[in-house]
């Protein structure tokens, strides 16, 4: 059988060099000259070059921080698709960028490893990158079980506070890309940055701001309002809480505070257009909103209306909550934190009129939440499709 198989591969050999010379230069495929790949100039973008998509080079090289994360994800999706290279920055173990390195053709990814307080192994992660871009962020303050001693000789179980993450490293960042002469520098910030918030993740998103300008001036500051998508902490929330015991679902203040959320692919979509020309959008602000707004309690209604759960809404005083979020808050990866109910009592959207640059300024038309969010809160039906569908047994 073998024979037979080697007999018929050499029968078909000249039929396949007569193809494979077809399809190739003047120069012979099998030559010793090197060959270039005909490629449609249909595949091509302007300033790009090699085979198109993901296996083209954009001439981008960006280090991104905070790639790891939700929105990080779809940050490289996009990147990669154009064959920008990418550094992103790791803090963990190396299998926690794995799933990263599908969106990247072979040599266009690297997950050098960091630390947010050694600036010299941030220098590291940007080396020659000509973009840098900041996502690092945490919906709460990481604890260690056992109170460590801090730099100011003080002990704390606090790993990595709201300050330390969202304004100290946001600035070291900022710094090391200025002084490795990147052209750009793109800050994600937060639509609810507010220095008189009550939210100290809110005060502290606002002061990194004001970090990165004192040391890359013309940094991009890119603010989105609350991001869904499938590993959101929004839709996802609800769905969560409602499938415990119980299935009671607190709304700070009866949900009446108001949202815009945000398509986090929107986004990165934006993110990927200003590290094609930072020069363009440098000193900018972009502030990004969803197509429409919809209070707490319309969003926790519509994820149960998808996911047919039976929840029981429970409107609950922000005191109230804000005491039962603080055991919540004690957890390693909490459902709920004490400054997330204070978040909770105000409304994160885009002011009307801003004069700061929006989705219509990128050509995108923002992608409603309707039309994403059955895509990954339908898992959480008991019985998936067939509770509510018909006619399968008869």
């Amino acid at each position: 059988m073998a024979a037979k198989s080697l007999a018929i591969s050499a029968a078909a050999a000249p039929g396949l060099r007569r193809s494979l010379a077809a399809q190739a230069p003047a120069a012979s495929f099998f030559s010793s000259q090197p060959a270039r790949a005909v490629v449609s100039p249909a595949q091509h973008r302007v300033g790009e070059y090699g085979l198109g998509g993901r296996h083209s080079v954009s001439g981008v090289r960006c280090a991104l921080f905070g790639g790891i994360g939700f929105l990080g994800r779809y940050v490289c999706s996009e990147m990669g698709k154009i064959g920008t290279r990418v550094r992103v920055g790791n803090r963990g173990c190396e299998l926690e960028a794995r799933h990263l390195k599908v969106s990247f053709d072979h040599g266009q990814f690297h997950a050098p490893f960091y630390s947010a307080r050694d600036e010299a192994s941030i220098a590291e992660v940007i080396g020659r990158a000509n973009v840098v871009v900041n996502m690092v962020g945490k919906y709460y303050e990481t604890r260690n079980v056992v109170p460590t001693k801090r730099a100011d000789g003080a002990y704390s179980n606090v790993n990595y506070s709201y300050e330390e993450v969202n304004v100290d490293a946001a600035r070291a960042i900022a710094r090391q890309a200025k002084a490795a002469g990147a052209a750009g520098f793109v800050h994600v910030s937060a639509m609810a940055a507010d220095a008189k918030s009550p939210s100290e993740w809110a005060r502290t998103k606002a002061a990194g701001e004001a970090a990165v300008l004192e040391e890359f001036p013309e940094a991009t500051i890119v603010r989105p309002c609350t991001l869904f998508g499938w590993e959101d902490r929004l839709l996802n929330w609800f769905a969560g809480i409602a499938g415990m015991p119980g299935a009671l679902v607190p709304l700070v203040d009866d949900g009446a505070s108001v949202l815009q959320p945000v398509y986090a692919v929107d986004v990165a979509k934006v993110i990927n257009q200003i590290t094609l020309d930072p020069t363009k959008y440098a000193g900018q602000v972009v502030e990004l909103g969803g197509p429409a707004e919809y209070t707490r309690r319309e969003l926790a209604e519509f994820t149960f209306d998808v996911t047919k759960q039976k929840a029981t809404l429970v409107p609950v005083p922000a005191q109230l909550a804000d005491f039962a979020a603080g055991f919540m808050n004690l957890a390693p990866s909490p459902m709920w934190t004490r400054d997330e109910v204070a978040l909770e009592t105000v409304d994160v959207v885009v002011p009307p009129g801003t004069p700061n640059l929006t989705f219509a300024d990128f050509g995108i038309a923002p992608t409603p939440i309707e039309k994403i969010a059955f895509s990954y809160l339908h898992r959480y039906r008991e019985g998936g499709h067939f509770i509510i569908a018909k006619g399968y047994h008869g």
